[in-house]
C-alpha cells in the first residue's frame, strides 16, 4: 500500500456552495498521488503491457495528465481493471480524513474511457479506520460508468459533524480504465435546481413549427424538492414560463423529467433555445451557475438519403488493426465503398503503437486524430458522432436510415500526364449562417495497396487517405438552403514504391485506383450532414516499368488513348509506329529529342478499329517493341 496526498483548500461560502475541501490533482506530478490520499492495490494483478505509459506498476491509482487533449480537466486520477491474465480489480483509493459538515455533500466527475468496456465502482465510507475492513458501509454502486465525464453526488448529513474517510473501488473484470477529477465536499444552498438538458430536440430537424421542449431537472440543494418554475424562450422571442411539481421530492443530486405544456414554434434555420430555473420551492434561485442550458437546433426545410461516411484510424504496427481489418475489409468492400453511392469510408493511417513506422501517415491523418481526440487503434467512427461496435451490415444499414440535410454530387477525373482532378457540387437544406459551424473536406485517397514490411500480418490496405484538399481542416462555409456549394481540388501525383513517412505521395500499385470523399461536417458536434465520393482508375501518365524493362503501354487494353512508356539510359531522338496485325502502319510519329529516363508519349485511339497493335519505339540506341489491345 502506497501512500499520497490532498491538499485541502478551505473556501468561503458566498453565492456559490461553500466548499470544505476539494482535489482536482493539479499539483500532483504523474503518476504520483497527492499526499495523505491512501491507496491498496488487493488484486495484486499485472497491469497490460498496452497501459504501460500510465506507469501502473504495483499501485492501485496513479495520476495521468490530459491537459492537452482536455484542459477542462487536466491531471485525472486512474484506475484500471485491464490485467495480463485477466481477471477482476480490487483497487481501492482513499481520501484523507475529514471532518462532515452540516448538510454535507461528496461530489466527483467520473467517465468510462471505452465505452465498449466500462469500468464501474463502489464508494465507501469509514468512521474508524484506513483498513479495507472499515469500509463496511457502501454509500454507492455504479456497475459501469459513462462514456463521457459525469458529475456525481451523495449526501453525507446522516455523518455530520463526524470524522470520516472516503474509498472508491474500482471492483471491474476485464474493464479497462476509469477516471475522477473534481472530488470535494460541498455545502449546497438550501433550495438550488440545475437544468440539466433540454431533450426531444436535435441539432438538426427537419419541418418548421411546434415542438416539445421537454428535458431533465436535478436537485441541487439539501433541502428536497418538490417543485420548481422552468422557463424557456426561442432566439429573442417571448418566455414561456411553468411550474414543475415532482410526485417525489427530489432528493440532493436527484433527477425527474420536465415538459412544457406550451410547445415551442420554431422556424426555418437557426433556432436557439435556451431553459433555465428561475425557482425552487418557490424560493428564488441564488445560484446562477448551473441554472441555464442552451441548444442549437438547425431546422431543414428537407432531408435526404443519407450516404453514410465511416471514419478509420489504423495503423500497420497494430495488431488489433490487422485483426480487425482481416474481417472488416472485405466486408466492407461488398458494399462498393467510394463509388458514389450509400456508404463511403476514409481510412486514417496514424504513427502508433511502437516502432510507429506506417508510411502513410502523415500530417493530415494526424490532424484528424487530433480532432476527434482519437486515442485508440483500431477506432473507427461512423458519421463522425458514433463509434461502430461491432462493425457489421446492421450499424450501416441503421446510420444510412439517418436523415442527411444535403445532398453532394461528386466527379473524379485524371489526365495522363498525371494529375488528377475532382469537384462536388453540394445543395445543402438548412441555412446556417456561421461560417464557423460547417466545414466542407475533400479527402484523395488510394483504393488499395500492398506493403510487406509492416508489422502485422496486414499486407493489403484499402481506402487509405492520402491527401486533404485544401487541408486537414476543410473549407469554412455558410450554407444557405437550396445554393448550390461547388469546392474542387487538383493534384499532381507522385508515385513510389513506399512513399517517406509524412508525406502526401501515393504507392505503386498492379492497378492505382483514386478515390475522391467529399463531406460536410458541423465543427460543434461533429455531425456529418452528408458525404459524397468517386473513383477513378489510374495510374495516370505513370508507366509501370520494372527495372529490367525499357517500354510499357497504359491503359492496355486501350479505347480513346493509350500512353507508351519507355525507359532510355541516355537522352534520344525517338520515333513511334504502331502496325495492326496484317502490318498497316496505323499511327506514326517522330517525335523530338527526349531525356534519359522514364518518359511518356499519348497517342490517340479513337481511330482504331477493335484489336491487336504492335508499337515500335525507334531509339538511336535500338527498337523497343510492345503490344497494344484496343477495344471498343
Amino acid at each position: 500500500m502506497k501512500k499520497q496526498l490532498l491538499a485541502l483548500a478551505l473556501l468561503s461560502a458566498g453565492i456559490t456552495n461553500a466548499q470544505t475541501w476539494s482535489e482536482n490533482f493539479s499539483s500532483t506530478t504523474a503518476p504520483g498521488l497527492p499526499a495523505n490520499w491512501l491507496q491498496n492495490n488487493v488484486d495484486g494483478k499485472t497491469v497490460t503491457s498496452a497501459l504501460s505509459a500510465y506507469g501502473f506498476g504495483t499501485n492501485a491509482w496513479v495520476t495521468r495528465d490530459f491537459t492537452s487533449s482536455d484542459p477542462a480537466h487536466g491531471k485525472v486520477v486512474a484506475s484500471t481493471s485491464y490485467y495480463s491474465p485477466a481477471g477482476a480489480s480490487n483497487d481501492w483509493l482513499i481520501t484523507p480524513s475529514f471532518t462532515v459538515p452540516a448538510n454535507g455533500v461528496l461530489e466527483w466527475d467520473a467517465v468510462a474511457t471505452d465505452a465498449s468496456y466500462p469500468d464501474g465502482y463502489q464508494v465507501k465510507i469509514s468512521t474508524t479506520g484506513t483498513l479495507t475492513t472499515d469500509f463496511s458501509t457502501n454509500l454507492l454502486t455504479v456497475p459501469a460508468e459513462t462514456s463521457s465525464w459525469n458529475t456525481r453526488g451523495l449526501s453525507l448529513n446522516t455523518y455530520s459533524n463526524q470524522v470520516v474517510r472516503i474509498a472508491f473501488v474500482n471492483n471491474s473484470n476485464d474493464m479497462f480504465l476509469l477516471w475522477l477529477d473534481n472530488i470535494k465536499v460541498i455545502v449546497p444552498a438550501v433550495n438550488d435546481g440545475n437544468v440539466v438538458s433540454i431533450t426531444g430536440l436535435t441539432r438538426y430537424m427537419v419541418g418548421a413549427g411546434n415542438q416539445n421542449i421537454t428535458g431533465s431537472f436535478r436537485s441541487k440543494g439539501y433541502a428536497p424538492v418538490s417543485n420548481a418554475t422552468l422557463n424557456y424562450k426561442v432566439n429573442s422571442g417571448a418566455v414561456v414560463t411553468q411550474t414543475m411539481s415532482f410526485s417525489t421530492a427530489l432528493n440532493y443530486n436527484d433527477a425527474a423529467n420536465y415538459s412544457f405544456t406550451t410547445p415551442a414554434n420554431l422556424a426555418l434555420g437557426t433556432n436557439n433555445v435556451k431553459v433555465w430555473v428561475s425557482q425552487v420551492n418557490g424560493v428564488g434561485e441564488t445560484i446562477f451557475t448551473n441554472d441555464t442550458v442552451s441548444n442549437v437546433v438547425f431546422v431543414a426545410s428537407q432531408s435526404a438519403l443519407r450516404n453514410t461516411l465511416i471514419e478509420e484510424f489504423s495503423s500497420s504496427t497494430c495488431a488489433p488493426c490487422a485483426s480487425l481489418n482481416s474481417t472488416f475489409d472485405p466486408f466492407i468492400n461488398t458494399n462498393n465503398p467510394n463509388t458514389g453511392g450509400r456508404v463511403n469510408i476514409i481510412k486514417n493511417q496514424v504513427n502508433w503503437p511502437s516502432p510507429g513506422t506506417d508510411p502513410s501517415y502523415n500530417p493530415h491523418s494526424a490532424a484528424r486524430v487530433t480532432y476527434y481526440d482519437i486515442s485508440a487503434a483500431p477506432t473507427t467512427l461512423i458519421d463522425g458522432t458514433s463509434e461502430m461496435q461491432y462493425h457489421n451490415q446492421a450499424e450501416i444499414d441503421a446510420a444510412k436510415l439517418i436523415p442527411a440535410y444535403a445532398t453532394i454530387t461528386a466527379s473524379l477525373t485524371a489526365t495522363p500526364s498525371g494529375t488528377v482532378s475532382a469537384s462536388a457540387v453540394i445543395i445543402p437544406h438548412v441555412t446556417i449562417s456561421s461560417a464557423s459551424v460547417v466545414r466542407v473536406h475533400q479527402a484523395l485517397l488510394q483504393s488499395t495497396y500492398t506493403y510487406t514490411a509492416g508489422t502485422t500480418s496486414q499486407k493489403n490496405y484499402f481506402h487509405v487517405m492520402r491527401k486533404m484538399f485544401p487541408n486537414a481542416a476543410g473549407s469554412a462555409v455558410a450554407t444557405t438552403d437550396g445554393t448550390p456549394i461547388n469546392v474542387s481540388m487538383s493534384q499532381t501525383i507522385a508515385v513510389l514504391p513506399v512513399p517517406a513517412q509524412g508525406s502526401y505521395d501515393f504507392w505503386k500499385a498492379t492497378n492505382l485506383v483514386f478515390e475522391y470523399v467529399v463531406f460536410l461536417q458541423d465543427q460543434v458536434s461533429n455531425d456529418i450532414l452528408q458525404s459524397g465520393s468517386a473513383m477513378i482508375n489510374g495510374p495516370v501518365g505513370l508507366v509501370e516499368l520494372k527495372d529490367n524493362q525499357q517500354i510499357g503501354i497504359y491503359p492496355n487494353p486501350a479505347k480513346d488513348f493509350a500512353v507508351i512508356g519507355v525507359k532510355l539510359n541516355q537522352a534520344s531522338d525517338i520515333a513511334v509506329s504502331v502496325y495492326d496485325i496484317t502490318g498497316k502502319v496505323v499511327y506514326s510519329n517522330n517525335a523530338s529529342k527526349v531525356e534519359a529516363g522514364q518518359n511518356e508519349i499519348q497517342i490517340n485511339t479513337t481511330e482504331f478499329a477493335s484489336g491487336t497493335y504492335n508499337v515500335v519505339v525507334t531509339t538511336e540506341s535500338g527498337i523497343l517493341k510492345d503490344k497494344l489491345i484496343v477495344v471498343k
